[in-house]
C-alpha cells in the first residue's frame, strides 16, 4: 500500500513538472524515459532482481531518472543498483533461480529511491544544484549501507558488534556494525562521492566529497536507528486511526529516514559552504 501511495505522488511530482516546467527537451527525455524505465523494469523482475510491484516502482523510479535526472543522474542511480543487486544475488541453484523470496519489493525499492526521486523532481521544478546533490547523497547512503549489510551481514562472517552498548551480536542483527562491514560501508560511499566527482559539470571534488561524507554519515545512524528502533511500534496503543502494524518500524522505515537524513545534511553543509 505504502508504495503504491508512493507512485502516485511521485507521478503527480513528474505530472505537474511535465505539463508546467519542463522544456521540450526535457519532455522529450520524459517520454523515452517511459520506454527505458519499463525495459530496466521488465529485465529487473525476469532477472528476478524485483517482484512485480517493485518492478512498477522501480519503472516510475526509472522514468524519473532517464527522463529527468539525465546522464549523470542515471549513471548513479544504476551503479548503485546493479552493485547492491549483484552484491545481495544469492547463489542459488538454477532450479530455484526464480523464488521471489529473492527479490525486492516496491518498498525496498523506494526505502532506497525516493529521495532521490523527490529531490529530482523538487530540482525538475525549482532548478537549485543543491536539490541535485540531496539527490545523490541518498543514493551515497543507499550504496553504502547495502555495501556493508550484504559484505559485512552475508559475506563476511567476522565478529559483529551492536550499535546499542556495543556488546558482541550475531551477523545480521539489526543495528550491528562489524569491521568488514564498516570497510564496505566506507568503500560504497566514497565510490559514489568518485562518481559524482567525475560525473558532476565542474568535476569539484568538493561536491563528491560532501555527497560521500554525508552517505557514510548516515549509514552510521542508520545503525543507531536500526538498533533502537527497528522491531518495534511507536506507540503502544491502537486507535482507530492507526494500527500498531502501519506504526511499527520495519527496516524499510529505518532506511528511508536515513537516506532522508543524508539529504538533509548534505543541503545544511551546502548552505553552510555557500555563505
Amino acid at each position: 500500500m505504502v508504495d503504491r501511495i508512493t507512485n502516485i505522488f511521485l507521478l503527480f511530482l513528474l505530472i505537474l513538472g511535465f505539463v508546467g516546467v519542463a522544456d521540450a527537451e526535457t519532455q522529450q527525455r520524459i517520454l523515452w524515459g517511459v520506454l527505458v524505465g519499463g525495459t530496466f523494469a521488465a529485465l529487473s523482475f525476469f532477472l528476478n532482481w524485483l517482484s512485480l510491484d517493485g518492478s512498477t516502482s522501480a519503472w516510475l523510479l526509472g522514468v524519473i531518472t532517464f527522463g529527468v535526472a539525465g546522464i549523470e543522474g542515471a549513471a548513479i542511480i544504476l551503479y548503485f543498483f546493479i552493485s547492491s543487486s549483484l552484491l545481495s544475488k544469492n547463489s542459488s541453484s538454477g532450479d530455484h533461480l526464480r523464488e521471489l523470496k529473492f527479490r525486492r519489493i516496491g518498498a525496498q525499492v523506494w526505502a532506497n529511491g525516493f529521495w532521490f526521486g523527490f529531490f529530482t523532481l523538487l530540482g525538475l521544478l525549482i532548478d537549485l544544484e543543491i536539490l541535485k546533490l540531496a539527490a545523490y547523497s541518498s543514493i551515497a547512503f543507499a550504496t553504502s549501507d547495502t555495501w556493508a549489510s550484504e559484505i559485512g551481514g552475508n559475506r563476511v562472517k567476522g565478529r559483529t558488534w551492536s550499535f546499542k552498548g556495543f556488546k558482541q551480536v550475531p551477523p545480521g542483527t539489526d543495528g550491528a556494525i562489524s569491521i568488514a562491514g564498516t570497510l564496505a560501508a566506507v568503500a560504497g560511499a566514497l565510490s559514489v562521492g568518485l562518481l559524482v566527482w567525475l560525473l558532476h559539470p565542474n568535476n569539484s571534488i568538493v561536491m563528491g566529497t560532501l555527497v560521500a561524507s554525508t552517505g557514510l554519515a548516515a549509514t552510521f545512524m542508520d545503525s543507531w536507528l536500526g538498533a533502537n528502533l527497528q522491531g518495534q511500534n511507536l506507540v503502544n496503543t491502537t486507535n482507530r486511526f492507526f494500527s500498531s502494524h502501519f506504526l511499527y518500524v520495519d527496516n524499510n522505515i529505518v532506511n528511508w529516514l536515513s537516506a532522508g537524513l543524508a539529504s538533509l545534511l548534505t543541503v545544511v553543509i551546502y548552505l553552510i559552504i555557500q555563505q
